[in-house]
């Protein structure tokens, strides 16, 4: 991707530091007070933006469906919804919806949510990316249980929105074991100029820090204050603990990973001249001698004053005079031998 994406006042993108997305979605089992306080912790543990499900039970999942009851439970009227967002705009963080329809979307615009995400489900749902695609905000689209033709179809119908379109690599398991989670396809869109980054349904933590690692914009991770709240995806669900871990990993990778460019660290400055062969006197040479290669070496040279001379010098001192005396293994410099780097030698 050639621009970063601005979610919220955070930048997204390769270079940027990972966005964190805690992902309370329904682990709040209904209760806006609960959810309220899961942002709270959410903020306090670092991340960087939360996310809640905007949808309604009945127009999203058949009444005879084995989770209709659950999701019912879960479900968030819009308005609090929208307190939500506010609620975590004002400490800071971005705040996402995922949707499911076009009340969803309308729900996004009018809350002010920084982004909107489609959910793995929703991935062939060719009018809700049509819509979405239009919606003109930052977009997270989930790719879980999608095969390689239908994530590029959904690319072509989300074309309008690719400057602000993130990819999510995820598993539809809950949970899912690390075999399924494939973070080689994230590494292949990132190389493909994609925002992309990884949804993780992982237990632990191990492979959503190697997807930071390997380069996601982006982890998205279901969190919850405690494993052993009822329903949702609590069980699954990072705690306030995991969640810092996280975080300092992210910040870590961001460290260790640096620029593309091959520079010295400013902290190895001082070990460079300590490192790198230098010419030394090869044994005892008194002021007035002629310098031949046999009275050279290379060697990692003793505390010197002044620059040491390196492999590419030692043509340069040939038939020189040394204008002080050297003893083994001294580090041999330009003030020591007649002429100077400019000059000829003596004749």
């Amino acid at each position: 991707m050639n621009r970063a994406i601005n979610v919220g006042g955070r930048f997204l993108g390769q270079g940027c530091p990972v966005f964190l997305v805690a992902e309370i979605g329904g682990n709040h089992g209904g209760d806006p007070a609960l959810a309220g306080r899961m942002v709270r912790a959410a903020r306090e543990a670092g991340a960087g933006a939360v996310k809640f499900q905007a949808y309604c039970t009945a127009d999203f999942i058949s009444s005879q469906s084995p989770y209709y009851e659950e999701l019912a439970t879960e479900e968030l009227p819009f308005e609090q919804l929208g307190d939500l967002v506010a609620q975590a705009q004002k400490l800071g963080l971005a705040a996402g919806l995922t949707v499911f329809d076009r009340e969803g979307l309308a729900l996004a615009r009018e809350a002010g949510a920084d982004f909107i995400k489609i959910s793995s489900g929703d991935l062939t749902n060719t009018d809700l990316l049509r819509l979405a695609a239009e919606a003109g905000r930052p977009l997270f689209v989930s790719t879980g249980a999608a095969e390689e033709a239908e994530v590029a179809r959904a690319l072509a119908l989300l074309a309008p929105a690719r400057d602000q379109l993130v990819l999510l690599q995820c598993a539809s398991l809950y949970p899912a074991p690390p075999e399924a989670a494939n973070l080689a396809v994230m590494v292949n869109w990132l190389a493909a100029g994609l925002a992309a980054g990884y949804s993780d349904h992982t237990l632990g933590l191990e492979v959503a820090e190697m997807a930071i690692t390997l380069g996601a914009v982006a982890l998205e991770k279901h969190f919850t204050l405690n494993r052993g709240l009822p329903g949702g995806d609590n069980r699954i669900s990072a705690q306030p603990e995991d969640l810092r871990q996280l975080a300092r990993w992210a910040e870590l990778s961001r460290q260790a990973l640096g620029e593309a460019v091959k520079a010295p660290h400013p902290l190895e400055s001082p070990i460079r001249p300590v490192i790198r062969r230098a010419v030394v006197a090869a044994g005892h040479l008194p002021a007035g001698h002629r310098l031949a290669p046999a009275d050279l070496a290379l060697r990692r040279p003793p505390p010197t004053a002044g620059p040491l001379l390196g492999p590419d010098d030692l043509a340069g001192l040939a038939s020189r005079v040394l204008t002080t005396s050297l003893t083994p293994g001294e580090a041999v410099t330009w003030a020591a031998v007649s002429g100077g780097p400019a000059g000829g030698a003596d004749g």
